[in-house]
């Protein structure tokens, strides 16, 4: 039996999967700020980030996202976004492992001017079949489309399944910062900037 498979525009009902996947793709980094507002609200955090892709405005929106599907059934995301001009990164700013500083590296993180992934992923039972390079594929016809030469990615060095695809589709590290440990991180250690030119 054939697969259909389709990338569609995100829809403001698709904002509770599309928080899924962030809370996958993410490692856990997206879901610290989601417990925290649940706590305070006394919700589920998945709540919390789908009220945030529910909002049409700003970069974590679901107007930023697409979704990917196989025989009617959701089974990936992507969100990418244009990140602005803004002054180099300088490595003397890089900022130190701080309990009261854990969204810093990312914040640090950030290649100016460039079209940002900052999320990918798909659900387990349709990995390993090309889906992600698609997506990653699809974020290099944005990036062209919106005028940007320049494609950027946080990833983990500890993920080697995502560093290496990263590499194989062309990514190189251009910059680290050490992550602050959380007990919602899925991973130590570093974190890596990783760029690549729009093909």
């Amino acid at each position: 039996m054939a697969h259909e498979t389709i990338i569609r525009t995100a829809t403001q009902d698709d904002a509770r999967e599309i928080a899924k996947f962030i809370a996958i793709s993410s490692d856990g980094v997206a879901e610290i700020e989601w417990h925290e507002q649940a706590d305070i609200e006394h919700c589920d955090p998945l709540d919390i980030g789908e009220r945030t892709y529910q909002n049409p405005e700003g970069d974590y929106s679901f107007t930023n996202s697409r979704i990917l599907e196989i025989n009617g059934e959701v089974a990936g995301m992507l969100l990418a976004f244009g990140m602005p001009e803004a002054e180099p990164r300088n490595p003397e700013n890089r900022p130190a492992a701080d309990d009261e500083n854990v969204f810093a590296p990312y914040i640090y993180l950030e290649e100016p001017n460039s079209w940002y992934i900052c999320g990918v992923a798909l659900y387990p039972q349709y990995r390993g079949q090309g889906l992600g390079t698609r997506l990653m594929d699809l974020a290099n016809e944005q990036a062209k489309e919106n005028g940007y030469t320049t494609l950027s990615l946080v990833a983990f060095e500890q993920n080697k399944g995502a560093v290496n695809l990263y590499d194989k589709l062309g990514y190189s590290v251009v910059d680290q910062a050490p992550i602050v440990p959380h007990s919602l991180i899925r991973y130590e250690g570093i974190a890596l900037l990783m760029v690549r030119s729009v093909e």
